[in-house]
Protein backbone atom coordinates (compact mmCIF):
# COMPACT_ATOMS: atom_id res chain seq x y z
CA UNK A 1 0.00 0.00 0.00
CA UNK A 2 1.40 3.41 -0.86
CA UNK A 3 1.46 6.45 1.43
CA UNK A 4 -1.78 7.97 0.11
CA UNK A 5 -3.65 4.68 0.51
CA UNK A 6 -2.37 4.38 4.07
CA UNK A 7 -3.66 7.89 4.81
CA UNK A 8 -7.01 6.91 3.29
CA UNK A 9 -7.07 3.75 5.46
CA UNK A 10 -6.26 5.79 8.55
CA UNK A 11 -9.08 8.19 7.74
CA UNK A 12 -11.50 5.30 7.19
CA UNK A 13 -10.55 3.70 10.53
CA UNK A 14 -10.97 7.04 12.33
CA UNK A 15 -14.37 7.61 10.73
CA UNK A 16 -15.39 4.06 11.65
CA UNK A 17 -14.38 4.65 15.28
CA UNK A 18 -16.43 7.85 15.47
CA UNK A 19 -19.49 6.44 13.66
CA UNK A 20 -19.44 3.17 15.55
CA UNK A 21 -19.53 5.06 18.84
CA UNK A 22 -16.27 3.83 20.35
CA UNK A 23 -15.58 7.31 21.77
CA UNK A 24 -18.85 7.35 23.74
CA UNK A 25 -18.05 6.99 27.44
CA UNK A 26 -21.42 5.98 28.88
CA UNK A 27 -22.99 3.78 26.23
CA UNK A 28 -21.90 0.92 23.99
CA UNK A 29 -22.29 1.23 20.20
CA UNK A 30 -25.43 -0.92 20.42
CA UNK A 31 -26.97 1.45 22.98
CA UNK A 32 -26.34 -0.50 26.22
CA UNK A 33 -25.91 1.89 29.18
CA UNK A 34 -22.36 0.96 30.11
CA UNK A 35 -18.91 1.98 28.90
CA UNK A 36 -17.05 -0.24 26.46
CA UNK A 37 -14.32 -0.76 29.07
CA UNK A 38 -16.90 -2.07 31.52
CA UNK A 39 -18.36 -4.38 28.87
CA UNK A 40 -14.93 -5.67 27.86
CA UNK A 41 -14.13 -6.41 31.51
CA UNK A 42 -17.43 -8.23 31.97
CA UNK A 43 -16.90 -10.22 28.76
CA UNK A 44 -13.57 -11.45 30.12
CA UNK A 45 -15.15 -12.33 33.46
CA UNK A 46 -17.95 -14.12 31.65
CA UNK A 47 -15.34 -16.55 30.28
CA UNK A 48 -13.83 -17.19 33.73
CA UNK A 49 -13.20 -15.57 37.08
CA UNK A 50 -9.75 -14.02 37.47
CA UNK A 51 -7.57 -11.70 39.51
CA UNK A 52 -7.28 -7.96 38.98
CA UNK A 53 -3.80 -8.48 37.53
CA UNK A 54 -5.04 -11.06 35.01
CA UNK A 55 -7.91 -8.81 33.96
CA UNK A 56 -5.56 -5.84 33.54
CA UNK A 57 -3.34 -7.95 31.26
CA UNK A 58 -6.28 -9.14 29.15
CA UNK A 59 -7.65 -5.61 28.77
CA UNK A 60 -4.18 -4.12 28.19
CA UNK A 61 -4.84 -1.53 30.89
CA UNK A 62 -2.99 -0.37 34.00
CA UNK A 63 -4.05 -2.09 37.22
CA UNK A 64 -5.13 1.26 38.68
CA UNK A 65 -7.50 1.82 35.73
CA UNK A 66 -8.90 -1.68 36.07
CA UNK A 67 -9.32 -1.16 39.80
CA UNK A 68 -11.48 1.94 39.20
CA UNK A 69 -13.38 0.08 36.49
CA UNK A 70 -14.07 -2.86 38.81
CA UNK A 71 -15.06 -0.52 41.64
CA UNK A 72 -17.86 0.86 39.45
CA UNK A 73 -18.97 -2.65 38.40
CA UNK A 74 -19.00 -3.87 42.02
CA UNK A 75 -20.95 -0.79 43.08
CA UNK A 76 -23.47 -1.50 40.30
CA UNK A 77 -23.83 -5.11 41.42
CA UNK A 78 -22.40 -6.60 38.20
CA UNK A 79 -19.17 -8.03 39.62
CA UNK A 80 -18.16 -9.48 42.98
CA UNK A 81 -14.79 -9.58 44.69
CA UNK A 82 -13.99 -12.74 46.61
CA UNK A 83 -10.91 -13.80 48.54
CA UNK A 84 -8.88 -16.48 46.76
CA UNK A 85 -8.90 -19.52 49.05
CA UNK A 86 -5.51 -20.70 47.70
CA UNK A 87 -3.85 -17.29 48.04
CA UNK A 88 -5.55 -15.14 50.67
CA UNK A 89 -3.72 -12.02 49.47
CA UNK A 90 -5.41 -12.25 46.09
CA UNK A 91 -8.93 -11.18 45.20
CA UNK A 92 -10.89 -13.09 42.56
CA UNK A 93 -13.33 -11.20 40.36
CA UNK A 94 -16.45 -12.86 38.99
CA UNK A 95 -19.75 -11.85 37.47
CA UNK A 96 -22.78 -11.76 39.73
CA UNK A 97 -26.18 -13.02 38.58
CA UNK A 98 -27.03 -9.43 37.64
CA UNK A 99 -23.81 -9.27 35.62
CA UNK A 100 -24.63 -12.53 33.83
CA UNK A 101 -28.16 -11.33 32.99
CA UNK A 102 -26.76 -8.02 31.76
CA UNK A 103 -24.32 -9.84 29.48
CA UNK A 104 -27.18 -11.86 27.99
CA UNK A 105 -29.16 -8.68 27.35
CA UNK A 106 -26.11 -6.97 25.88
CA UNK A 107 -25.39 -9.92 23.60
CA UNK A 108 -28.92 -9.87 22.15
CA UNK A 109 -28.88 -6.08 21.77
CA UNK A 110 -25.48 -6.29 20.10
CA UNK A 111 -26.63 -8.97 17.66
CA UNK A 112 -29.60 -6.82 16.62
CA UNK A 113 -27.25 -3.84 16.18
CA UNK A 114 -24.85 -5.77 13.94
CA UNK A 115 -27.77 -7.21 11.96
CA UNK A 116 -29.04 -3.67 11.33
CA UNK A 117 -25.62 -2.61 10.04
CA UNK A 118 -25.19 -5.70 7.89
CA UNK A 119 -28.64 -5.20 6.39
CA UNK A 120 -27.02 -2.28 4.54
CA UNK A 121 -24.36 -4.56 3.06
CA UNK A 122 -25.13 -6.84 0.13
CA UNK A 123 -25.35 -10.49 1.21
CA UNK A 124 -22.44 -11.47 -1.05
CA UNK A 125 -20.28 -8.72 0.55
CA UNK A 126 -20.97 -9.56 4.21
CA UNK A 127 -18.36 -12.33 4.34
CA UNK A 128 -15.78 -9.89 2.97
CA UNK A 129 -16.50 -7.52 5.87
CA UNK A 130 -15.85 -10.33 8.36
CA UNK A 131 -12.70 -11.49 6.59
CA UNK A 132 -11.35 -7.93 6.32
CA UNK A 133 -11.79 -7.34 10.05
CA UNK A 134 -10.19 -10.68 10.86
CA UNK A 135 -7.17 -9.96 8.64
CA UNK A 136 -6.73 -6.43 10.00
CA UNK A 137 -7.11 -7.60 13.62
CA UNK A 138 -4.58 -10.40 13.11
CA UNK A 139 -2.08 -7.91 11.66
CA UNK A 140 -2.67 -5.54 14.60
CA UNK A 141 -2.12 -8.38 17.09
CA UNK A 142 1.11 -9.30 15.36
CA UNK A 143 2.25 -5.67 15.44
CA UNK A 144 1.45 -5.47 19.17
CA UNK A 145 3.25 -8.75 19.83
CA UNK A 146 0.18 -10.70 20.89
CA UNK A 147 -0.38 -14.37 20.19
CA UNK A 148 -2.86 -15.19 17.46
Amino acid sequence: MDRNEIITLRSAVQQFIRLFGVLEQTETPCGFSMSLSQVFAMQELEKSSMSMKELAEKLRLERSSVSRLIDSLVKGGFVSRELNEQNRREVVLRLTEKGERSMETLREQSIRFYESILSNVEANEQQKVLEGFQIFTAALKQTRGEAQ
